[in-house]
This record gives C-alpha cells, structure tokens and sequence, in this order.
C-alpha cells in the first residue's frame, strides 16, 4: 500500500511539474498581431528617444511594467591631438531604470561602427554607465572640414542607444554628434 501511495505521489508531481512547464511556454509565445507599439517619443534638435512595448492588443499589455527613457546626457567627439585625424565619442554618463523590472540589457551603437558597447545588467532596476567606463570614448575619424555637412565642424556620426528589461520592453535614443575638423 505505501509503495502505491509513493508511486501516485511521484506521478502527480510529475504531471504538475510538466503542466508548469506547458503554462510557462504558452505565456512567453508571441500574440502575433505584430510590431511592439511606440508608447512614448520625444524629439529635440532631432535627436529622438522613444519606449516601444508589447502591441496593444496583446493581453500581456495591460500588465506590462514600466521602462525610463534613457538618460544620455552630452555626447560629446573630441580631438585630444589636433595633429592627428583621431577623435574620441563619450557621454557623460548612460543611465536607464525599470520598475518592477529588471534592467536586461544596454547597447550602444555608431553608424559607422556598429555596436561599440554592450553592458548587461545582473537582477538590478537600474544601469549607470559613468564615461569613465568606456575610457577616453569610442575611437573615430574626426574627418575633413564640412564632412560632416557643418562648415566649421568634421564628420558626423550617429548613435544609437538602446535598452531592454525583463518584461520585454525596449527604450531607445537616437541622436548625432559632430567631430571637430581634421586640419592637416
């Protein structure tokens, strides 16, 4: 009888415990009706920072957590030799939060260049990246007088900076930042 009892048990452990598993599978496939939404853009001096989420229609919508813009102040090309057509990218510092979330990923991205930094976050609310982390900046060619399409300036790049939590929504900023003129 206990042997029965024991074996009835383990079973019905078993049948909950790949039931779970089902649950969860079926939570985490897509709605299929699309692109995440833009929930909220702002643009200024055409730099763009937006927040998409899961699409509206989705049941998970409602319950979806909330993301911060990205905070991404001064970016800033400079040229620490003016003899040299070398200049470096940095922001003063990179900054995202999520609430109840947590921060999943921030990636930083130049036109030019591709992905130039990857930082991921360990069970936190929020990533700081000071620009003492990336050093002296993202190495680029500063460019010719009016490359960049300003009389007075070098070449232009352009950046994206994106972050994702783990409720699965993305936040974004795009923007450009001139390089000071490489005058042989």
């Amino acid at each position: 009888m206990r042997r029965l009892i024991l074996v009835f048990s383990v079973a019905l452990v078993l049948i909950g415990t790949i039931f779970g598993i089902f649950l969860t599978v079926s939570g985490q496939e897509s709605d299929g009706t699309g692109d995440p939404v833009i929930v909220r853009q702002e643009t200024q001096d055409g730099n763009i920072r937006q927040i998409t989420s899961p699409n509206q229609s989705s049941p998970l919508a409602e319950d979806s957590p909330d993301i911060g813009f990205i905070d991404s102040p001064t970016a800033t090309c400079y040229q620490p030799d003016a003899k040299q057509n070398i200049c470096y990218i940095n922001w003063y510092y990179l900054s995202v939060s999520a609430t109840p979330s947590y921060m999943i990923a921030m990636t930083v991205t130049l036109n030019a260049i591709g992905n130039v930094a990857y930082t991921q976050g360990f069970f936190q609310t929020s990533l700081y990246i000071p620009h003492t982390m990336y050093d002296r900046g993202f190495k680029v060619e500063c460019g010719a007088l009016g490359s960049g399409g300003k009389p007075g300036l070098g070449r232009v790049y352009y950046y994206t900076i994106a972050a994702e939590d783990s409720g699965n929504l993305k936040t974004t900023n795009y923007g450009a930042v001139y390089c000071p003129a490489f005058i042989p």
